[in-house]
């Protein structure tokens, strides 16, 4: 026991920059150095960070500057540059704490919608990225030197008889003695838990109640943005400006997550940021006369359904995302959590995307919309959920706001399907709500009425 304790702590070193620990996304990534025998160096092996995206390279001398620290800062770097761009060399890497080096480091990113690895490995002073599936079985012999073997997306634990098909990410160690014997074998999630026990015997998991929280667009200068569809547990871009503390406090889950809806305005009903400009400019000039309250030609109504399509299909990678984060045992899939989700904006079709994805595998609660963007595109089965609430302007009921107190940025429709719902509904903002017009009639900051308003029992009330 104590020589397998000493062998976790080398394969599950600290890192630095393992600020990614609290993200999940498809693709796992590990650094290693080997020696000329093709040996695991001794305190090399890392297991760093998750992302969507596999980043790259050929090969590269490891002279100088490009270190396993210097090569995952500039990767993690590259991870967050959600722009369209798919190759970078340029990079600015920490020397120490207060000291900066720019190095160049030429990397590919591609988007990966399938969980696999990606190896990052130092032989003979040349840096290589190798593609592998997503568990990898390291050889662990009895003089504790350690050898990368194969990856496979299947857990197989010979002394066990153990063959089962991988939706995580795991590292299998195989222990051999001087005789050439397989004489143990042990199985790690890529959070460092020893999860063999969970594979030999029957698991008593405890399902989780879970909150997921969806955002949509980002702003105008987020515009060329493309969203890196991660599972995080951060509001890495404080965009529910606190509203998500709110929902938290009130549904009181056993954890959250964060999934990012964001896209460019091309996407959504305005086509362009000219169209929105043009609808803005023209009802911010209307005269507040009854005569013109009904004016709703002047909101961007005519849906693009290409673009709300595309949002929704990139929630279905968070999902995957979210199914790789659950998965740290064999039963995972099994034990269904329970989740409740909360939506704003373009984050409703990315929310879509995400349920469709995940609700073989869950137990939906409430779905919470707040001003949807192009609600009336699409729905879910909202027969999965116990309530499905909308929030916004009224647009298109009966006695709608006049077209002065418009969302103007996502002119409000009814989610599809809605009446479907076992209990749920549309909630219009407040008559004695004071800021109702075209741009703060969708802003977050302005729904705090959902908690201050609303009491046990009405219509739309957070439980």
């Amino acid at each position: 026991m104590n020589l397998h304790a000493q062998l976790d702590s080398i394969f599950y070193l600290p890192s630095e920059e393992n600020r990614l620990n609290s993200v999940s996304g498809l693709v796992a990534y590990y650094f290693w150095e080997e020696d000329s025998l093709g040996f695991i160096v001794d305190s090399s092996f890392q297991k760093t960070f998750k992302r969507n995206q596999a980043i790259s390279i050929n090969s590269l001398n490891s002279e100088n500057y490009h270190s396993s620290y210097y090569i995952q800062q500039a990767i993690y770097q590259f991870s967050e540059d959600n722009s369209t761009a798919v190759e970078k060399s340029k990079f600015e890497v920490y020397k120490n704490k207060t000291e900066r080096e720019k190095i160049q480091f030429p990397l590919i990113k591609n988007q990966i919608t399938e969980i696999q690895s990606l190896l990052y490995c130092s032989k003979n002073k040349c840096w290589q990225s190798i593609s592998q599936k997503n568990v990898i079985y390291i050889n662990v012999y009895s003089n504790s030197r350690k050898k990368f073997s194969y990856s496979s997306d299947t857990v197989y634990l010979k002394l066990l008889n153990i063959k089962q098909k991988s939706f995580g990410h795991y590292i299998v160690k195989k222990f051999w003695n001087d005789l050439g014997e397989l004489v143990s074998e042990e199985i790690y999630a890529f959070n460092g838990e020893n999860v063999t026990k969970y594979f030999s015997s029957e698991e008593n998991l405890i399902p989780r109640h879970i909150l997921v929280f969806s955002n949509g667009y980002r702003g105008p200068k987020k515009n060329r943005d493309v969203t890196d569809n991660m599972l995080t547990k951060k509001d890495r871009f404080n965009y529910w400006l606190r509203l998500d503390k709110a929902f938290v406090n009130r549904i009181k889950p056993d954890d959250y997550f964060y999934i990012d809806g964001n896209n460019k305005i091309s996407t959504s009903n305005h086509g362009s940021m000219a169209n929105f400009s043009l609808s803005y400019s023209r009802i911010k000039a209307l005269r507040k006369k009854d005569k013109n309250k009904d004016n709703f030609n002047l909101l961007n109504t005519s849906p693009n359904d290409e673009g709300f399509f595309e949002r929704k299909e990139k929630g279905k990678i968070a999902g995957r995302a979210y199914l790789t984060e659950k998965c740290n045992s064999p039963a995972c899939l099994e034990i269904k959590d329970t989740l409740d989700i909360v939506s704003h904006s373009m984050g409703y079709a990315y929310s879509l995307g995400f349920i469709e994805e995940v609700k073989e595998f869950v137990i939906f609660r409430n779905m919470y919309i707040i001003a949807p963007e192009n609600a009336c595109a699409d729905g879910g089965d909202w027969s999965l959920f116990s309530e499905v609430w909308q929030y916004g302007s009224n647009l298109d009921q009966e006695n709608p706001d006049p077209v002065w107190e418009q969302d103007g940025i996502a002119p409000q429709c009814e989610v599809k399907n809605l009446k479907t719902a076992k209990i749920g509904g549309r909630v219009f903002l407040p008559e004695n709500e004071k800021r109702k017009n075209f741009i703060n009639s969708h802003m977050l900051n302005h729904y705090r009425w959902i908690f201050q308003n609303l009491k046990i029992g009405d219509k739309g009330f957070v439980f």
